[in-house]
C-alpha cells in the first residue's frame, strides 16, 4: 500500500465519523401535546459517543432561533436550559400560551454544526366554574349547573351517582347545566356532570351534591314568657326548612341589635329554634315583636304584641291609734298594670275581711288610671272601734306579675280591765314566799299598784313588785312572804288597782292559808305470799296544793321496832285519781300494819291506817297467751305469754301440749273433733316467756294448752286455739301426690310413661290402705292388721290381750286428760278447766297433782318434744290443770320470803 494515501485515508474515516454523530431529543416524539399552565415540563437533548476530550456545545434555540440560556435568579426565569458536557436539558416551570412552537438543540462537534428539533403545541385543560355542592329551590324547574372550559371545546354528559345515564321527561340537558322539572326532596343526591374534551382524549367527572332548598316555615306565633317589669323575658320562635334558616328579632319593625337584646339559635334533630332573651324588662319594651326565619330558599314572619306588666307596689300604709269608740280607716295604695287586686285580712289569718263579718267594718274600693301604670285605693273602714278591733292587718295587691303584701295597725285605746288575770285567790303558807299577779289590759298601758287592807303596799321585808310589760298590756307580780311574824295578818283580800288616761279598774286577789292534806283514803286490792297491793286514793281536802306523793310505812305483826319507809308517788295519768303501790318482799303467812300519809307543798297529812295477812305460799297463775292466733308460719308457731305470778315460789318452766283439731263449722272458736297426735313440749327456765311449736301442718287449725310449774305444784292451763296460714311442706304422702322434694328425693310425673303413672297410683292406694288400716288398729281395734294379729297370737291371746286392753286403758286416760269432771276424778289424775280469757276465782280451786305429772322429767336444754296421743275435742273454755302432789304439799309447808308475785284479794 501506498503510504503517501494514507493520510488522506485518515482524514476521510475522520469526516465520515464526526458526520455519523447526532442529537437526540427526548421525548423522541416530534412533536407534543401539553396542557397550558401545567408545571414541570423539560426536553432533554444529548449526543453519545463523544471522546473525553470532545464537547458538544449543545444549545437550545426557542421558536424565534434565541438562544435559551441557563436559569437567571435575578429575573426568576420561566424557560431556561441546564447545559452538560453530553447533554442539555431545556425547563419550563410553568407552560403559558405564547409557550407553543419549535425548539430546537443545537450542537458543534470537530467543527461540524448538527441539530434537532421538537415542537411543543399547548391547549387549554377542562376547567369547571360551578360549585359541587348546590340547593335549588323546592318544587321548581331546577338547573344544576354544569360550567366547563376547555380548548378545543368540551362535551358534557349526565349521569347518577351509580354512574347510569340521566333521562327522562323531568331531565333535560341544558349548554349551562341539567334542568329537573318541579324538583322535590326526592331528587336530592349526587350528579355527575361528566366533561370531555375528545380532540385531546382527555375527560373529568365532576360530582355535584344537590339539596334542594326548602323556604322556611314557622311552627306558630312566637312563644314568651310573662313579661313582668324589672324580670327577664324570653321570647322564642320554632322554624322548620332546609338549609336551617337563622333567626332576627325586630320590634316595631326595628331590628333588635345591642347588648340588650340576646338572639341564640338552639338546633338538634327535632328541633331548630331561635330564642330572643331580655335580662330585665322595662315598660318601655312594650310593643309588636316579630320572629323572621330566613335562608337561601326565603323568609317568613310571625309577630306578637307583647303588654309588659308591672308588679304591684304597696305604698306605707301609716297606723291608727284611736279611743274606743271612735271612727278609724286604714289605707292602702297599690299601683301595678294592670291594676293589682287589692284585700284586707287579720295579720296571721288566710280569712279576708268582707263587710258582712262585722257590721262595724266597711270596705271601700278605688282606681285611678296613670300613664303606664294604675293605682287602686282600698279603705279598711271601722264605725265604732271597740278592744276585739286591736289588731295588725295585712293589705295584700296581686295581679299577674307577683304579690305585694304590708301591714298596718290598729290601736284601739281603752281603759284598764283585767280579763286576762289567772285567778281571785291563790294559796300560801308559812315561811313560803308566794308570787300574786294582776294582769291589766289597757291602751296606753296602765300603770298598776297594789293595796293591802285598804293600805298602799309599798316594798320591804314582807313584799316585792316586778313588772312585766306586753303588747296592750301590763302584768304587776306581788311576792308575799309568809313568816312567824306576820302569819295572823298577812292572809286576806290584796287589790291591784290599773290606771291610765281612760280610767281606773280594780281587781281583788284573796291569799288563802294553805294547811297540810286530810288523811287519804286506803285499800287492798290484792295479796300474794309475798307482796300487798295498796290503792290509796286521795282526800277531797287536799289543804289548797297538789298532793306531792305518799309515806307508806309497815311491818309485821310482833316487829313494830323494824317498820320499814317507803315513798309511792303520784299516780301519772291524769284521768286516774287512784294511786297503785306495790309492798313487796313479804314472808308469807304474816299479818302486817300499814299507814300512808300524804304530803304537799305544805307537808306530811293524818294517817290511814290498814293491815292483812299473807297468805301460804302455792301453786303459781295459769299464764296468759299474748300471741295471736293465726301464725307467720305455715309450719311453725310461736307461742308467746305473760309471766304469772309465780304463788310465792321462783317458777321452774312450763309445760306446752298442742295437736291439731277440726273447728265447728258455726262456730270457729270452739273444736268440732281432734284429727292429730299430742306434742309435748317442757321448758326448764321460769324466765322463759315464748317458744316455737313446730311440725305445723299448713292451713289447719290447732288447739294448745300451757301451764306454769313452780316448786309446789302446776297451775291451771290456759287453752288457745291457733291455725296456720297455707304454704310450707305438707305430709310426705301429700308431698308425692304434688310431685314435690321428699327429702332429696323428688317424684315427677311429667313425661313418664302411662305404664308408671299407673304403677304409682297403685302404689299411692296401696300407702293410704295400709295408713288407714294402722290408724284404725291403734284407734278403733279393727281391720286386717288387728284380724292378723288375732290369729297370729292363737292361744297367748289371752294374755296378750289383757296386756293390750290395760295398754289401751292406759291411753284412753291419758287422751281424756282435761275431759273429766271435776267432781268426779278419775284414778289417774284430777283436773280443773280454765279458759284463757276466763280465769277469776279459779286459783282458789286448784286441786293435787297425781304422781304422774310429777314423775315427768323436765329437759336440760329449754324444750323437749314428746309425741303423744291427743286429747278428745275440747272447747276453749274447758282446759284441765293437775292439782300438787303429796310431796308437793309437804314442800308447801316452808313459806318462800323471796317470793314476788300476789293473789286478788278476796
Amino acid at each position: 500500500m501506498d503510504l503517501s494515501i494514507t493520510p488522506c485515508v485518515l482524514s476521510l474515516l475522520l469526516i465520515g465519523f464526526s458526520y455519523a454523530q447526532e442529537i437526540k431529543i427526548s421525548p423522541a416524539e416530534k412533536s407534543i401535546r401539553r396542557e397550558t399552565n401545567q408545571k414541570g415540563l423539560f426536553i432533554t437533548c444529548e449526543v453519545d459517543g463523544l471522546a473525553d476530550d470532545q464537547n458538544a456545545n449543545l444549545e437550545w434555540l426557542d421558536p424565534a432561533d434565541n438562544v435559551i440560556g441557563p436559569y437567571n435568579s435575578a429575573a426568576m426565569s420561566r424557560i431556561y436550559s441546564m447545559q452538560m458536557r453530553t447533554s442539555n436539558e431545556l425547563q419550563f416551570d410553568t407552560l403559558k400560551n405564547g409557550d407553543e412552537g419549535v425548539y430546537t438543540c443545537r450542537g458543534t462537534i470537530g467543527g461540524n454544526t448538527i441539530t434537532n428539533d421538537i415542537r411543543l403545541e399547548l391547549y387549554d385543560g377542562i376547567k369547571v366554574l360551578s360549585n359541587h355542592t348546590q340547593q335549588p329551590n323546592i318544587y321548581t324547574d331546577a338547573v344544576i349547573a354544569c360550567a366547563a372550559t376547555a380548548n378545543p371545546l368540551p362535551t358534557v354528559q349526565w349521569r347518577f351517582a351509580n354512574r347510569t345515564e340521566v333521562k327522562g321527561e323531568r331531565y333535560r340537558p341544558l349548554p349551562q347545566g341539567l334542568e329537573i322539572k318541579n324538583i322535590t326532596k326526592a331528587d336530592n343526591g349526587v350528579y355527575i356532570c361528566m366533561i370531555t374534551v375528545k380532540e385531546m382524549s382527555d375527560s373529568l367527572p365532576f360530582q355535584i351534591n344537590v339539596t334542594v332548598t326548602v323556604p322556611p316555615s314557622l311552627k306558630g306565633p312566637p312563644t314568651r314568657s310573662t313579661p313582668i317589669v324589672g324580670k327577664r323575658f324570653e321570647m322564642t320562635c320554632v322554624a322548620d326548612g332546609t338549609p336551617r334558616p337563622s333567626f332576627t328579632f325586630k320590634k316595631d319593625k326595628i331590628v333588635l341589635t345591642g347588648e340588650r337584646y340576646k338572639v341564640s339559635v338552639v338546633s338538634d334533630v327535632n328541633v331548630n329554634q331561635g330564642m330572643l332573651v331580655i335580662e330585665e324588662l322595662q315598660d318601655s319594651d312594650e310593643g309588636t315583636y316579630s320572629c323572621v326565619a330566613h335562608n337561601q330558599g326565603g323568609n317568613v314572619t310571625e309577630s306578637v304584641f307583647i303588654n309588659t306588666i308591672v308588679p304591684p307596689v304597696i305604698e306605707p300604709i301609716i297606723n291608727q291609734s284611736v279611743p274606743e269608740g271612735n271612727a278609724v280607716e286604714l289605707v292602702c295604695i297599690a299601683k301595678g298594670d294592670p291594676a293589682p287586686v287589692v284585700t284586707w285580712r287579720i295579720a296571721g289569718s288566710d280569712i279576708t275581711i268582707s263587710d258582712s263579718q262585722d257590721k262595724d267594718i266597711t270596705i271601700e274600693s278605688s282606681v285611678e288610671e296613670q300613664p303606664l301604670i294604675q293605682v287602686r285605693t282600698v279603705k279598711l273602714k271601722f264605725a265604732k272601734l271597740e278592744p276585739k278591733h286591736a289588731n295588725n292587718y295585712t293589705c295584700s295587691a296581686s295581679n299577674e306579675a307577683g304579690t305585694q303584701e304590708k301591714d298596718g295597725r290598729v290601736l284601739v285605746e281603752f281603759k284598764p280591765n283585767f280579763d286576762d288575770t289567772p285567778y281571785s285567790s291563790t294559796y300560801s303558807w308559812l315561811n313560803e314566799k308566794t308570787e300574786i299577779k294582776c294582769v291589766a289590759n289597757a291602751v296606753p298601758l296602765a300603770v298598776i299598784k297594789w293595796k293591802h287592807n285598804g293600805a298602799i303596799i309599798t316594798e320591804g321585808p314582807n313584799f316585792k313588785i316586778s313588772s312585766e310589760r306586753g303588747t296592750r298590756q301590763m302584768t304587776s307580780i306581788l311576792e308575799v312572804s309568809v313568816n312567824v311574824e306576820n302569819m295572823n295578818t298577812i292572809f286576806g283580800k290584796f287589790t291591784c288597782v290599773a290606771e291610765n288616761l281612760h280610767g281606773e279598774q280594780e281587781k281583788e286577789i284573796t291569799l288563802i292559808q294553805a294547811v297540810v292534806p286530810s288523811a287519804p283514803s286506803i285499800s287492798i286490792d290484792g295479796v300474794s305470799p309475798t307482796t300487798i297491793d295498796l290503792l290509796i286514793t286521795p282526800h277531797q281536802e287536799t289543804g289548797g296544793q297538789p298532793i306531792i306523793d305518799y309515806k307508806v310505812v309497815y311491818y309485821a305483826e310482833g316487829d313494830e321496832q323494824n317498820k320499814v319507809t317507803r315513798m309511792a308517788p303520784v299516780s301519772s295519768n291524769s284521768q286516774e285519781l287512784r294511786t297503785q303501790f306495790l309492798i313487796d318482799k313479804l314472808t308469807a303467812e304474816v299479818r302486817y300494819y300499814i299507814s300512808v300519809e300524804a304530803r304537799n307543798n305544805v307537808g306530811y297529812g293524818a294517817k290511814a291506817e290498814i293491815s292483812d295477812t299473807t297468805p301460804a305460799v302455792r301453786q303459781p297463775n295459769n299464764p296468759k297467751v299474748t300471741s295471736p292466733r293465726t301464725s307467720d308460719d305455715p309450719n311453725t308457731y310461736k307461742l308467746v305469754w305473760e309471766k304469772p305470778e309465780t304463788g310465792g315460789k321462783p317458777l321452774t318452766g312450763y309445760k306446752v301440749k298442742y295437736y291439731q283439731v277440726e273447728l265447728k263449722a258455726d262456730d270457729p272458736e270452739k273444736v268440732e273433733k281432734v284429727v292429730g297426735e299430742m306434742i309435748t313440749k317442757t321448758v326448764d327456765q321460769g324466765d322463759t316467756t315464748q317458744i316455737s311449736l313446730t311440725e305445723l301442718m299448713p292451713s289447719s287449725a290447732y288447739e294448745l294448752q300451757i301451764t306454769a310449774m313452780n316448786a309446789i305444784g302446776v297451775s291451771m292451763a290456759t287453752t288457745k286455739i291457733f291455725t296456720t296460714p297455707p304454704g310450707g311442706p305438707t305430709t310426705p304422702l301429700l308431698q308425692i301426690l304434688q310431685g314435690i322434694d321428699v327429702g332429696q328425693q323428688r317424684v315427677e310425673t311429667e313425661g313418664m310413661a302411662t305404664a308408671a303413672i299407673i304403677g304409682i297410683l297403685i302404689a299411692i292406694i296401696i300407702l293410704l290402705f295400709l295408713v288407714i288400716d294402722v290408724t284404725f288398729y291403734f284407734t278403733k281395734q279393727c281391720g286386717l292388721l288387728w284380724a292378723l294379729k288375732g290369729k297370729v297370737a292363737g292361744g297367748e291371746a289371752g294374755g296378750e290381750r289383757a296386756d293390750a286392753e290395760a295398754t289401751d286403758h292406759e291411753k284412753e286416760a291419758f287422751i281424756k286428760e282435761g275431759k273429766q269432771d271435776s267432781e268426779e276424778p278419775s284414778a289417774k289424775e284430777n283436773v280443773d278447766v280454765v279458759n284463757e280469757t276466763d280465769k277469776s276465782g279459779e286459783e282458789d280451786k286448784m286441786k293435787e297433782l297425781e304422781p304422774e305429772d310429777k314423775e315427768e322429767k323436765p329437759v336440760t336444754e329449754s324444750a323437749e318434744e314428746v309425741k303423744e296421743e291427743a286429747p278428745p275435742a275440747s272447747s276453749p273454755q274447758t282446759e284441765t290443770a293437775p292439782t300438787p302432789t303429796a310431796e308437793a304439799s309437804a314442800e308447801s309447808a316452808v313459806p318462800d320470803p323471796q317470793g314476788d308475785d300476789k293473789d286478788p284479794k278476796v
